[in-house]
């Protein structure tokens, strides 16, 4: 009863002037429990990058109480399990949705640029044509004119985008990267808490008979 009375002090006297914005982190799978103890009950599973709000933050034990963004479902997680930064593979997926959407953006202004590139020469054309009515030709010249210079402004734009698609590619490829190294040292996190595990059971397995021996000769 003592421990529970302080701990909800502690709480009490935690920083809850706003919900903060957390995610999991992308390392490994976060528990979601009732309390701020591992003997509470587990309230979900929550994966890599899971987005919460954190509405109380426990120095003392660790524990943050949070909820789940968008919903209802409130409990408590590690606070080492929280980090500011959103999932590096859910930062990939919006990387590569944002260079899907600059590529597609780059094909439409090709497809503008080849159109004033011929409504140029037709008007060049209609220039050669009419060059002897002087007010025909200052009509033509200023429609040339026109069309030069969106051409010129179409092709600033595409080179920016394609600019911008080369950073977002390098941007994808660090990413993905990093998710792969991430993977990597999960994979290896539990081949140890395998390793761990066979450990025991070899221990185990040899400490047994051991036991029983000696349970019989003090029984007898």
């Amino acid at each position: 009863m003592l421990r529970q009375a302080l701990t909800g002090l502690m709480m009490l006297v935690a920083l809850p002037a706003f919900a903060q914005r957390m995610y999991t982190s992308d390392e490994l799978i976060v528990l979601l429990r009732t309390g701020p103890s591992i003997e509470n009950a587990i309230v979900r599973n929550m994966r890599p990058g899971t987005a919460l709000d954190v509405l109380e933050q426990d120095a003392g034990n660790s524990y943050s109480r949070v909820r789940l963004t968008g919903g209802d479902v409130e409990g408590y997680v590690l606070s080492q399990y929280l980090t500011p930064e959103r999932a590096a593979r859910d930062q990939l997926v919006d990387a590569e949705r944002s260079l899907a959407t600059a590529r597609a953006r780059i094909q439409a202004l090709e497809g503008q640029v080849a159109e004033v590139e011929a409504e140029l020469g037709t008007t060049h054309g209609a220039l050669e044509a009419e060059r002897s009515s002087g007010s025909e030709v200052s009509a033509e010249l200023a429609s040339i004119r026109e069309a030069s210079a969106n051409a010129v402004a179409l092709r600033d734009q595409n080179e920016a985008l394609r600019r911008r698609v080369n950073e977002l590619t390098a941007q994808t490829e660090a990413m993905a990267m990093q998710n792969s190294q991430l993977a990597s040292r999960s994979r290896q996190n539990w081949f140890v808490v395998g390793a761990a595990v066979l450990f025991g059971g070899i221990v185990i397995g040899l400490i047994a008979p051991t036991l029983r021996r000696t349970r019989r000769s003090s029984s007898w």
